[in-house]
């Protein structure tokens, strides 16, 4: 299918249609909007927050750390955030936690 974009003077964005996406990307999305359209509760908007967390643990998080890793570090990070049901870094604190405790 051929992507039509639209320009305007400060952002560019893709126009796609159902037949863009696999039938089971459509219906992920359909019910999505579906969702949406019934409207959330004020109790679920409350807790969608946006930005970064304010606090970790018992303390504000002030610090960021950058850490350069190869490949096979960061897939076995990537998998035990999925194992975990967790961003990769909620996984990486997690694992420094574990570390630290047994130092």
């Amino acid at each position: 299918m051929e992507r039509q974009t639209m320009k305007k003077p400060h952002y560019n964005y893709v126009i796609v249609g159902d037949d863009y996406f696999s039938e089971e990307e459509n219906k992920m999305l359909n019910e999505a909007a579906e969702e949406a359209e019934r409207g959330y509760s004020l109790e679920f908007l409350n807790k969608c927050r946006p930005g970064r967390p304010l606090k970790i643990g018992r303390t504000p998080a002030r610090h960021k750390v950058q850490v350069r890793l190869d490949n096979a570090r960061l897939e076995l990070v990537d998998g035990y955030a999925r194992k975990l049901g967790v961003s990769r870094s909620e996984a990486i604190r997690a694992l420094l936690d574990k570390a630290l405790a047994s130092a």
